[in-house]
């Protein structure tokens, strides 16, 4: 896309200004966003490929750059979901995803931070949400326990058009990371999705997954998670973080 290609030669020019000696941190794996920001001159291009039942998803790309030291843009595209029913193969894209990451309060012992996104509704039509300006809040947080071990979650919130009714959903999230070398990681994670609409049904997923650090600028990972409930599926996928 025309508007993809623009800001990545912004983001390139950019960082050919201004030097970067900061290891990557990324957002992926997981259901929960990081409190890390990118800094001024810095590209981070996180992309990622998840399946599911009947359903796969790909690029599940997140373009994130940094506008001060404390504020980041963020520009995401899921991609398609490619899905297979009743013997038959169909493709949905999805919408893009544009806004961006405050840090309100940074500390070595624990971090806070504001998250807020809308999406452009360019995507395909489906049965489940209408094509329309969908809002997104959080709360990001982390607490450090040791040099090994953090604690980290997100309190948050997003609306949707469903027919002619506008849905609210409200998102929980707690968890775990663990470094256990200078390059690799893991993490375990639950969350649930509670909807204004009973009939919608509550979502409730167990993730984890491992992170292994190529270099300060590629990392990889795997994650997988666990279906809590009916509603709920199970999922693994994979991906990579690149910094530039």
């Amino acid at each position: 896309m025309k508007f993809f290609r623009i800001f990545l030669l912004l983001s390139a020019l950019i960082t050919s200004l201004l030097s970067n000696n900061t290891a990557i941190i990324a957002d992926r794996p997981g259901f929960s966003t990081g409190t890390y920001t990118v800094q001024p001159g810095s590209l981070n291009v996180e992309m990622g490929y998840n399946y599911s039942k009947d359903v796969q998803t790909i690029p599940l790309m997140v373009l994130r750059t940094g506008i001060t030291s404390d504020f980041e843009l963020d520009i995401m595209y899921d991609g398609w979901d490619i899905k297979h029913s009743d013997g038959e193969q169909y493709s949905i894209t999805s919408d893009i995803v544009i806004g961006g990451k405050y840090r309100i309060y940074e500390s070595s012992l624990y971090n806070i931070t504001f998250m807020g996104l809308t999406t452009l509704p360019i995507g395909s039509e489906n049965t489940f949400k209408v094509q329309s300006i969908s809002p997104f809040l959080a709360i990001l947080w982390d607490y450090t326990l040791s040099e090994q071990t953090s604690l980290f979650g997100t309190l948050q919130s997003t609306s949707y058009m469903q027919d002619t009714q506008r849905i609210y959903d409200a998102q929980l999230a707690l968890g775990a990371s663990f470094s256990h070398t200078d390059k690799f990681g893991s993490f375990i994670e639950i969350y649930t999705i509670i909807p204004s609409e009973k009939q919608i049904g509550t979502e409730s997923v167990f993730d984890g997954g491992f992170t292994y650090m190529l270099n300060d600028d590629v990392q990889l990972d795997i994650n997988m998670g666990l279906g809590l409930n009916a509603i709920s599926q199970n999922f693994i996928g994979a991906g990579v973080a690149l910094q530039f």
